[in-house]
């Protein structure tokens, strides 16, 4: 009995001092990189991607950085061949870089050295047990405890660190934030500030857009004006060629479907008169074309109302549609005919197959009717 206890008890020593090994912090990690260098305007740059795999996870990292960042980074590896070795210092911890560069592009293995120092100074922040690689992405993107303190400053408190990633991957920094704050009609959401800079929504943006438009809008609409490219210069034009009214939902419209200044422009000048923004938006979305309208104009009729012209393009018809008729015999053809005519299946093919019926010349709406009647009368099968 004496001899299963102490068995026992080893087994338990063995087991927990297994378990405070893993749990330890880990000292280093260490991965893979790659690198080239760029050319931006006069600028050059160097752009360095880490990989790392831990327990079947990868973990990529890619920014593009200043060379000066780097401590050891020979410029010349830009054009020169050669082996390299450099450091990138940050509060979070510093990785080394062994490698070689050909052509401007290197590869290698890299070590990550998290700072005790950072450690000690994010848990006295409310940043306890972070992981080795939540410090690695750290230190790519210069995540540091003035940041933190900034953000808490600025209204942020217990910001997770994946959103304190996100904030600097995209440069929602300090001085962006105050910047925007002011011109919004309330503080910003971490994710409505991303979703900013992702979309480019700047300070100088939103003091544009409030002066044309004459309100402020929630950040939902502004970072919908740059997706769909409703630009100050946009709006102007609408403006000056639409309404004065105009709504932000129907900006954001005639962005989504296209109705952009000279597609307004181009249909104005073949109507010569102005559509309103439904019109408009509705064109775009059935393909009425400033080309379209002008070959109806000649084909059909001059004064044919918005409405003809999208209901032709709704049910097909079209300026070939028009000239086959015409070759047929029927010249004038009102704009309520044609859409009918389409609708029931009238077309040049059935005008001949009536003719061989000895049906010479019916009018439109004989056609119309004899076709929903289904004349003439074919065999059964």
């Amino acid at each position: 009995m004496h001899r299963k206890l102490t068995t026992l008890f080893t087994a338990a020593i063995l087991i927990a001092a297994a378990l405070t090994v893993h749990a330890r912090p880990q000292d280093s990690l260490s991965g893979e990189w790659e690198a080239r260098f760029e050319t931006e305007g006069s600028e050059r740059t160097f752009y360095l991607e880490t990989r790392t795999s831990e327990w079947k996870h990868d973990h990529t990292w890619g920014n593009s950085h200043k060379p000066g960042e780097f401590y050891g980074l020979d410029p010349k590896l830009a054009t020169a061949d050669g082996p390299a070795r450099f450091e990138l210092r940050r509060e979070a911890g510093t990785l080394a870089f062994d490698g070689a560069f050909r052509s401007g592009k290197g590869s290698g293995t890299f070590r990550f050295t998290p700072s005790p120092e950072f450690v000690q100074n994010m848990k006295g922040l409310r940043y306890s047990n972070l992981p080795i690689d939540q410090l690695l992405a750290f230190a790519t993107q210069d995540v540091t405890t003035q940041f933190v303190k900034d953000l808490k400053n600025l209204g942020y408190r217990n910001v997770p660190a994946d959103d304190l990633l996100a904030l600097r991957i995209h440069g929602a920094s300090p001085d962006f934030i105050r910047a925007i704050s002011v011109q919004l009609p309330g503080k910003p959401s971490l994710d409505e500030l991303v979703a900013m800079r992702i979309h480019g929504v700047s300070p100088e943006f939103v003091a544009q857009m409030k002066s044309l438009l004459g309100k402020n809008f929630d950040v939902d609409d502004y970072v919908a004006f740059r997706i769909h490219g409703v630009s100050p210069e946009f709006v102007r034009e609408v403006r000056e060629h639409v309404s004065k009214d105009v709504t932000a939902d129907q900006l954001v419209a005639m962005g989504i479907h296209g109705a952009d200044p000279e597609f307004v422009k181009g249909i104005d000048s073949q109507l010569g008169r102005n559509l309103n923004v439904d019109e408009l938006v509705a064109f775009r979305i059935h393909g009425v074309s400033p080309e379209f309208v002008g070959q109806m104009h000649q084909l059909v009729a001059k004064d044919l109302s918005a409405d003809d012209l999208v209901a032709f393009r709704i049910h097909g018809v079209s300026p070939e549609f028009v000239k086959e008729m015409k070759n047929e015999g029927y010249s004038n053809i009102s704009a309520e005919q044609l859409v009918a005519m389409r609708i029931h299946g009238v077309n040049a093919a059935y005008v001949k197959e009536l003719r061989e019926h000895g049906y010479k010349n019916p009018s439109i709406d004989d056609l119309i009717e004899m076709r929903i009647h289904g004349f003439p009368r074919r065999a059964s099968m």
